[in-house]
């Protein structure tokens, strides 16, 4: 034999993988999405037992504080700047000044935008990505992670921040606005590349100019803080959502570049 003929031999398993990774992205999606909506249901007969409910206690919260700031003047209470203090939930304030932009507002708004924003965006977001099919059931396992379905069911901020990710990435500059959760604000980087970040992130340090004592009182205040170093590490599953939409999405990359 003088010399061989090289013989492509159709890789079937290829095609075959292929033709039910979407199938089977999508089903397995569902059921996860299903389990996620029978464990919110369980879960919401827990915040609403007999008497007070808790539901959406972390927005009344917030609007608590902004109203006490209106009225007094006072945004952090005398204990957490008088000496060492362990944080109490519903009890003590933890957000910098800037995070009144967020609060005052819905002093007056209604309650459900404060829902309806952050989930409208993120939403609007992960559509617009179009993620491929293997991001789907990852996306769907965010919705079972149980301090996802706390930070719906009790209004947290984390609603907020990852729709500050998804804004950044898509926009630049809602990302400055991840500057009111400090412990994500590394996740600010998404926008760092928009001039339009850079714009909102002057108006934010000229916003706080007025705001320079209460900016002492924070430093303060997280100074005499004592707080569980994984305080908010069960919140990043939420936050990384529009991520893992972004780096699987299947729109064009020319299409979704951040740019300047």
């Amino acid at each position: 034999m003088t010399g061989a003929t090289a013989v492509a031999i159709p890789r079937r398993s290829s095609g075959l993988a292929q033709r039910w990774a979407k199938p089977l992205a999508a089903g397995s999606t569902i059921a996860i999405v299903a389990v996620a909506f029978v464990e919110l249901t369980a879960n919401l007969s827990h915040v609403l037992p007999p008497g007070d409910s808790f539901l959406g206690m972390d927005y009344l919260f917030y609007r608590d504080v902004a109203e006490r700031w209106l009225d007094t003047g006072a945004y952090y209470l005398p204990h957490q700047l008088s000496g060492p203090y362990t944080a109490t939930l519903m009890v003590d304030n933890l957000y910098p000044p800037v995070a009144l932009l967020l609060f005052l507002p819905f002093v007056v708004l209604p309650w459900v935008l404060w829902w309806l924003i952050p989930i409208a965006v993120v939403g609007s977001f992960v559509v617009w990505t179009r993620p491929r099919p293997i991001a789907w059931p990852l996306l769907a396992l965010v919705l079972i992670w149980p301090r996802t379905q706390t930070a719906f069911l009790f209004g947290n901020t984390d609603l907020w921040m990852a729709a500050a990710v998804a804004g950044g990435l898509r926009w630049g500059w809602p990302a400055a606005l991840l500057a009111i959760k400090p412990t994500f604000l590394v996740f600010a980087v998404v926008g760092i590349r928009r001039r339009s970040f850079w714009i909102a992130l002057g108006g934010l340090a000229i916003v706080s100019i007025p705001m320079a004592a209460l900016w002492l009182d924070y430093v303060q205040a997280m100074r005499n803080l004592t707080i569980p170093a994984d305080y908010s590490v069960g919140s990043l599953p939420l936050i990384l959502a529009p991520l893992i939409a972004w780096f699987l999405r299947s729109r064009p990359r020319e299409a979704t570049a951040i740019v300047g």
